[in-house]
């Protein structure tokens, strides 16, 4: 199953197939079509199996795919067979909402620890867990291993943190913080644009025959 690098939409997609099996799995359905998957994640059916048959076979013609291990693979595939730890940097109003709401149903994925410059804060339970000072930040990387990092502090405050979090050993955070940051070479940096996301579905109402 050793592929070269693929576009990011296959793998927007096929974490959309992850998602869908892991509902299908829970309502006891064993096997799934193309078709059937393609309803569910909004593309057709003939891009279903294109993306699929990038990294190999994992069912025969006319006789759909085994649930559990067509799962099995694509969790491979992403790398979420042995989830990495989420850590939450700023005990906001974002950091919160993202705690309590979990990340159940993301297949494992966990939030680990939460991270807060504000001493009134610090200490205090969110959502089950205790909300560290950023001191400790290098030690509880050094313990979990491989982290994702989501960042929710204020505007301004986006560069000091990720210095922080390259500087204590993490090499991918996902940030709410809207404004341009600069990340070394080898860091990942993904951005939560929910605006840009709401232009596409602006644009997608325009198109003709809506």
């Amino acid at each position: 199953m050793t592929v070269g690098k693929v576009s990011e939409r296959t793998i927007r997609r096929l974490s959309h197939y992850a998602r869908c099996l892991r509902h299908t799995r829970t309502e006891g359905k064993k096997i799934v079509t193309s078709e059937y998957l393609a309803k569910r994640c909004g593309i057709s059916s003939a891009g279903v199996r294109k993306d699929l048959a990038v990294f190999g076979e994992f069912g025969k013609q006319g006789s759909g795919y085994d649930v559990q291990s067509l799962l099995a693979n694509i969790e491979r595939i992403l790398g979420t067979g042995k989830p990495s730890h989420v850590i939450v940097i700023g005990a906001g109003n974002i950091g919160h909402a993202l705690l309590e709401s979990g990340l159940e149903g993301t297949g494992g994925y966990n939030y680990s620890a939460i991270f807060d410059t504000d001493p009134e804060k610090q200490g205090k339970i969110c959502a089950g867990t205790v909300i560290q000072p950023m001191t400790e930040l290098r030690e509880a990387i050094k313990e979990l291993g491989d982290v994702i990092a989501v960042i929710a502090v204020s505007d301004g405050e986006g560069q000091e943190c990720v210095n922080q979090l390259v500087e204590a050993g993490c090499n991918a955070i996902l940030s709410f913080v809207l404004e341009p940051l600069d990340i070394p070479e080898g860091v990942e940096l993904r951005y939560i644009e929910i605006s840009t996301e709401l232009d596409i579905l602006s644009h997608s109402l325009m198109l003709p025959g809506r």
